[in-house]
């Protein structure tokens, strides 16, 4: 079978990372980690000014740059990836600090000017198909409360509502331009139930790869630039 790359998306704590590991052992898929996770050292959660929260989002987008390239040379070998977020976090997120009036919008411009400069160089782009986790606030509050180290007390409010604009971009902008490429599951369960749950819709995605039109990323782009919106209180990060 042809290899593919499937993003599993979703809030911040919607339970993305087991749900990765999980499908990908029933699979016998490649699980590719978030960009955070994997630089050392990782970046900094807080900044003073917007060209600091600039940097912070450049080297993530450097590096969904590289996960983007190492998804794509396995795919070309036959696997199928199962990456832990698609690789346009950078933008999704500082598109909801944009929205929610916590970053300017110029900031927005400058990124994703840089991510168009990767794409048409062939060094990031889109996955080839998306797995969204539909998990509850409540459900995705008490996994963060359970895990203060990866999900700080000071950055949950923000994280909620930044996650809030991207689930709304995802609704309305993402699973219309995927089509059949799309499929959106329950988060909620035991661990085990919903890998199975990601495990067949990912198996589904990768035969539906062959059969339909990959979407276009230019309009994809254009949507991301938002003006800024009404403040709501939280702390700063990335």
């Amino acid at each position: 079978m042809r290899g593919a790359v499937v993003a599993v998306d979703g809030p911040s704590a919607a339970g993305k990372s087991r749900a990765v590991r999980g499908a990908a052992a029933v699979l016998g898929a490649v699980p590719l980690p978030e960009a955070y996770d994997r630089l050392r050292p990782r970046p900094p959660l807080s900044w003073a000014r917007p060209a600091e929260l600039l940097g912070i989002e450049r080297t993530l987008l450097r590096e969904e740059g590289r996960r983007y390239r190492e998804a794509r040379a396995l795919a070309a070998d036959g696997a199928l990836v199962l990456a832990d977020t698609g690789f346009w976090g950078p933008l999704t997120y500082l598109r909801g600090l944009v929205a929610l009036g916590q970053a300017p919008p110029e900031l927005t411009r400058t990124l994703l000017g840089e991510a168009r400069a990767l794409a048409a160089r062939g060094r990031w782009g889109l996955p080839d198909a998306i797995v969204l986790l539909r998990t509850p606030a409540a459900e995705r509050d008490r996994r963060a409360a359970g895990d203060p180290e990866g999900h700080p007390v000071a950055l949950r409010a923000r994280h909620r509502a930044v996650g809030e604009v991207e689930s709304g971009f995802y609704r309305r902008t993402v699973a219309p331009a995927f089509g059949p490429r799309y499929r959106s599951v329950r988060g909620t369960g035991s661990p085990s139930a919903i890998a199975a749950r990601v495990a067949r819709a990912a198996a589904q995605l990768r035969a539906e790869v062959g059969r339909s039109p990959p979407p276009p990323l230019g309009p994809l782009l254009r949507a991301l630039g938002v003006r800024a919106g009404r403040s709501v209180p939280s702390p700063a990060g990335p």
